[in-house]
């Protein structure tokens, strides 16, 4: 996206600089979080401080390992809508066999829903990896979305998940989960 022209935001505590040096990549050593510390930042304040145009085609990629699910809780999605045409999360901690946690990632999902469409979805392979009810899943999926608004020019295809040349396995020693949806 850098090379594209675009600018990029980059957001993570763990590390000290970001992996590419590019001059539309922007670095900030923060966690995104519910909450504005010395380590952490608001999705709210990100927009704020980094004037965001309402009028732009954003996207937004989260990749906050498990924390997505907190921040996802207490955000406004509604608000969220405005600023981004597409958003990106990598979902942890997925298991269908727990009920408690499904129900309060399935809310959390319905809440996106309103306002965001999934369009993409790829199991990540190097996520835990069990089999349940006749198929191989993973406890980390990927889920690109676009905003409602935009759908409708959108053209979506239907069947699997996985589309030649776009997904590819994130650990090349265990072979691609193929998302199946059942009948």
């Amino acid at each position: 996206m850098a090379n594209m022209g675009y600018k990029v935001l980059q957001y993570d505590g763990s590390i000290y600089k970001a992996p590419y040096n590019h001059p539309n990549i922007k670095f900030f050593k923060k966690f995104v979080g519910t909450k504005d510390s010395n380590n952490t930042i608001t999705l709210q304040t990100i927009i704020k401080q980094n004037n965001i145009n309402i009028n732009s085609h954003n996207i937004l990629q989260v990749d906050i390992e498990d924390n997505e699910w907190d921040m996802l809780e207490n955000i406004d999605l509604k608000e969220v809508s405005k600023y981004f045409t597409q958003i990106l999360f990598e979902f942890h901690n997925c298991n269908v066999e727990d009920d408690k946690l499904s129900q309060r990632r399935f809310k959390i999902l319905e809440k996106i829903n309103k306002y965001f469409t999934p369009i993409h979805t790829h199991f990540n392979n190097h996520g835990m990896i069990f089999y349940s009810k006749g198929l191989f899943l993973s406890d980390t999926i990927e889920v690109s979305y676009m905003n409602n608004k935009a759908i409708e020019s959108f053209e979506y295809k239907s069947g699997f998940g996985s589309i030649v040349g776009l997904d590819s396995p994130n650990s090349t020693n265990y072979p691609e989960i193929p998302v199946i949806f059942p009948n």
